[in-house]
């Protein structure tokens, strides 16, 4: 995806007098196992049946991709369900970036069922732009899935993997992209020595792994690999063994789960 929220953009939150709408937990999800809790929101969706299918294809897609397949009893999977009324009142939509502004209700009405950290994941069926605050696994922080920018099945499940990636750390890989973020751990370095900190010890070792000019909107900068779900999500299949090193420590939080 091109149009991300870096750093210093912070999703606005409304003040509107406090109300309450009703939240749904899957019951093949438990909650208390969960090192990653995703809350799935619907917006614009005239069917219940369509936003449960779509989020079922995104749960697909991340059993699929490593190394999220490996620890799926460690995602905790909810969702809110909300009237027309309500979306009205949570959300209101800008012309500018990022697409929503949000009400501080919807947190504070998950977290009477959800102890944070969490992600929320709002998927608008009508809208067309994505963006995903880079923050980390021990942070609360928000997803935003334009499913109207998707044509194809893949591409909306790969999507929201690359939006994924950025709330869990991983910045864009991207060269001919809007620099939104500056470079860092773990995946684009500033130069050659801080890549070799990064991921060196992987390098010419892991299948693709090696020190590619371009990420993070600059050639100057240094990624892992020539491609991944962090560079072009509708042409890679998986996020790259730099990036999965990283993210399968944070699912587990232990050292010993690396290569």
């Amino acid at each position: 995806m091109r149009e991300k929220v870096g750093t210093a953009v912070i999703i606005v939150l409304l003040f509107v007098p406090t109300f309450c709408f009703p939240f749904e937990i899957d019951p093949y999800r438990k909650s208390d196992e969960s090192r990653l809790d995703l809350v799935f929101v619907p917006l614009h969706y005239s069917k219940e049946g369509d936003f449960s299918a779509d989020v079922e294809h995104i749960l697909s897609g991340l059993r699929k991709t490593p190394p999220f397949g490996e620890f799926i009893d460690r995602i905790g999977i909810h969702k809110v369900g909300l009237s027309p009324i309500e979306e009205e009142r949570l959300f209101q939509e800008t012309h500018g970036f990022p697409p929503l502004k949000i009400h501080q209700e919807l947190f504070r009405t998950i977290e009477k069922s959800l102890r944070p950290p969490y992600k929320v994941a709002i998927i608008d069926a009508k809208g067309s732009r994505s963006c995903a605050e880079l923050s980390a696994m021990n942070k609360v922080s928000v997803l935003i899935i334009g499913r109207g920018r998707y044509k194809r099945g893949d591409g909306f499940g790969k999507g929201f993997l690359h939006e994924l990636g950025h709330s869990l750390g991983l910045r864009d890989e991207c060269v001919h992209c809007s620099p939104l973020s500056g470079p860092g751990h773990p995946n684009c370095a500033a130069n050659k020595e801080d890549a070799l900190r990064y991921w060196g010890d992987l390098a010419n070792k892991a299948a693709g792994v090696s020190f590619i000019s371009g990420c993070c909107g600059s050639r100057e900068y240094i990624r892992p690999t020539l491609g991944s779900l962090m560079n072009d999500a509708d042409k890679a299949d998986d996020f790259g063994p730099v990036n999965e090193r990283y993210l399968r420590l944070e699912l587990t939080g232990d050292q010993e789960a690396l290569f």
